[in-house]
């Protein structure tokens, strides 16, 4: 296997990942990164004929116009590209599988929420102080403003703003819930801990990906409000420990006040949602036993767009990377 220093850079950046090397290499990248980085691809593909990439997607592609981008993006790159790689993308609804089907990509409906680690997830019991937690960046489209105020204090938001471009919104939220606590910035290891805190948890875009969020809720033991969105993020949710409302405060509210008063028991949510992942991973070890003759453990997400890998596979990627590194000197 041949890899360039600029290709390192990704793999080291999480941006991409090595799945497997042998009997051939299958890599994994969001569609946006693969599109931003393209070139590192082609000139991987070209020294590693036969290679798999399996794309995730990270903002919904059921709509026309995305849809036909990423669908010319990846039949033309097929097209150019000298030792015939194989570009699968996994889809997060069906919406989306027919629609990048028929714009030419190869696709498998598979959603990525199914790709989280259980381990890295616990449920609580106890005393809890929030009414609701919202696990959201602070951009315009998650909708924090469709929060109502009066719930302002009973209120834990997890995020913050990274774009200059929204600094204007993210100012004008946190004027508007100036009395709800803020944690900016957190480690991902310690997301269990934050939602200790809350009854439930907020998923209101209108319009995202599948949103590993949403199912960090169901993971740590927390029902969920949530708003009508495309992209995907409904698809392993547990029927009976999410309250779907309409886009507006008081529907909210309404919601949220429902599961402050019939709180479920952690460990049957948790177990519900482990149920509906069950069958996007056994699809996924399907897909691996067919295109590569092996299967092996999902890595977090799978290994992508996440400062914590799991260890096997960041040894591993870090063992490969210095073992070429030294026999490179020879």
């Amino acid at each position: 296997m041949k890899i360039s220093p600029s290709f390192e850079k990704l793999l080291r950046e999480n941006r991409v990942a090595l799945l497997l090397s042998k009997p051939r290499c299958v890599l994994t990248a969001f569609e946006f990164d693969f599109e931003k980085f393209k070139g590192d691809f082609m000139v991987f593909c070209r020294s590693n004929p036969n290679t798999l990439i399996l794309l995730q997607i990270g903002f919904e592609h059921e709509t026309p116009e995305p849809a036909a981008h990423l669908g010319k993006l990846v039949t033309e790159f097929l097209a150019t590209t000298d030792g015939k790689p194989q570009i699968i993308v996994l889809c997060n609804n069906e919406n989306e599988n027919k629609a990048l089907h028929a714009h030419g990509a190869e696709t498998c409906f598979i959603n990525q929420n199914a790709f989280l680690d259980e381990k890295r997830y616990h449920p609580f019991y106890g005393k809890r102080t929030y009414d609701a937690a919202y696990i959201a960046r602070l951009t315009p489209f998650k909708r924090h403003g469709l929060l109502p105020t009066t719930l302002a204090p009973k209120l834990l938001f997890l995020g913050a703003n990274v774009r200059k471009e929204e600094r204007e919104y993210a100012d004008n939220i946190h004027q508007k819930y100036s009395s709800s606590t803020w944690i900016p910035f957190f480690s991902g290891a310690r997301i269990s801990e934050y939602l200790a805190k809350a009854k439930c948890g907020l998923a209101l875009s209108a319009s995202e990906g599948a949103c590993f969020a949403s199912a960090e809720y169901f993971l740590c033991g927390l029902p969920l409000v949530n708003t009508p969105a495309l992209g995907g993020r409904d698809i392993l949710f547990p029927d009976d420990y999410v309250k779907n409302v309409e886009a507006t405060p008081e529907a909210i509210a309404e919601g949220i006040a429902f599961w402050v008063a019939n709180p479920p028991p952690p460990d049957k949510i948790r177990a519900a949602w482990l149920d509906k992942a069950k069958p996007h991973r056994e699809a996924f070890h399907k897909l691996m036993r067919e295109l590569t003759g092996r299967t092996f453990p999902i890595p977090h997400k799978l290994g992508i767009r996440t400062p914590h890998p799991g260890r096997a596979y960041s040894f591993a990627i870090q063992f490969y990377l210095w073992l070429r590194s030294m026999t490179s000197r020879i």
